[in-house]
């Protein structure tokens, strides 16, 4: 298997077999904690934010010609699926350089995460201005750039591309989350209400999601977010869909450790990479 690296920030996992125009980024996976980091809270509860073996669950990538991105970094130093201006200003010290946009993280989970998912703080102090430029000049913009030259080279070869951003969910809503308290279903897609993918590339997601026995909620309790908004563009030929599982289907949250449901979980991701890849196969040569 063919790896590049940007140690600490990304891994690129390159097609094995003929290249087909599949995109998967796993952004929310990364489990190597710089130094730096410090937070108030136990270990456990920022590790229940990972979105554990996503990284696994779509390993087979690359084996059917598709690229998978991996961030290495947690989502809590910073995280990629959300906008750059997406910033508390009460967790900075000193002025912003430009005006803010804090939308999500009005809610405690922007950019720098200020909240548990439970609402606990987490920093135990502001972030100086340039604590949070290196945050974004050393891991945010290198990911979001790599991912922006994969989808472009794709598009160049092939006039198409379907990427998947892919994640995992809690099983019921938590506080900070737009469903508390409400049970989910196996699967969350979105495509942030029609802006990302057509509604046929969705619709297509859908069917074998359910058509593996799962159930499938759409664009709720999650739409995608910055991932899906600032790579997709179905109308140059960007399909850009965005994927939560459902972590009762395939690891105990209590210890982190899979379960007996991983490997039908994997499976099944497999079989969605394989008639995607299929799709674009069909989509190129005719």
């Amino acid at each position: 298997m063919s790896i590049h690296l940007e140690r600490g920030v990304f891994q690129r996992f390159d097609p094995t077999t003929t290249p087909l125009p599949l995109v998967v980024d796993v952004s929310r996976s990364g489990r190597e904690y710089p130094e730096q980091f410090r937070s108030m809270v136990p270990f456990t509860t920022l590790h229940d934010n990972v979105s554990m073996y996503v990284d696994e669950i779509w390993q087979g990538t690359a084996a059917l010609g598709g690229t998978l991105l991996y961030a290495c970094f947690p989502s809590f130093w910073i995280d990629t699926n959300r906008s750059e201006l997406d910033i508390d200003p009460d967790l900075i010290e000193g002025e912003w350089p430009v005006p803010l946009e804090p939308t999500i993280s009005k809610l405690g989970l922007g950019l720098l995460k200020t909240k548990s998912r439970y609402g606990e703080p987490v920093h135990e102090r502001k972030l100086k201005v340039s604590e949070v430029m290196e945050r974004l000049d050393g891991y945010y913009r290198p990911y979001h750039a790599e991912l922006a030259q994969i989808i472009q080279r794709q598009k160049s070869a092939f006039g198409l591309v379907y990427h998947l951003s892919c994640h995992c969910m809690s099983a019921v809503g938590a506080p900070t989350h737009p469903d508390p308290g409400q049970e989910r279903a196996d699967f969350c897609i979105g495509n942030i209400k029609g802006k990302t993918c057509s509604p046929e590339a969705l619709e297509f997601v859908r069917s074998l999601i359910e058509g593996l026995g799962y159930s499938c909620s759409v664009n709720f309790p999650y739409v995608g977010a910055e991932l899906n908004a600032r790579h997709g563009d179905p109308a140059a030929g960007v399909e850009s869909i965005f994927i939560e599982i459902n972590k009762k289907l395939f690891m105990d949250t209590k210890t982190f450790r899979k379960t007996e449901g991983f490997a039908r979980v994997q499976q099944s991701a497999t079989h969605i990479l394989q008639q995607l890849a299929a799709r674009a196969r069909k989509q190129i040569t005719a």
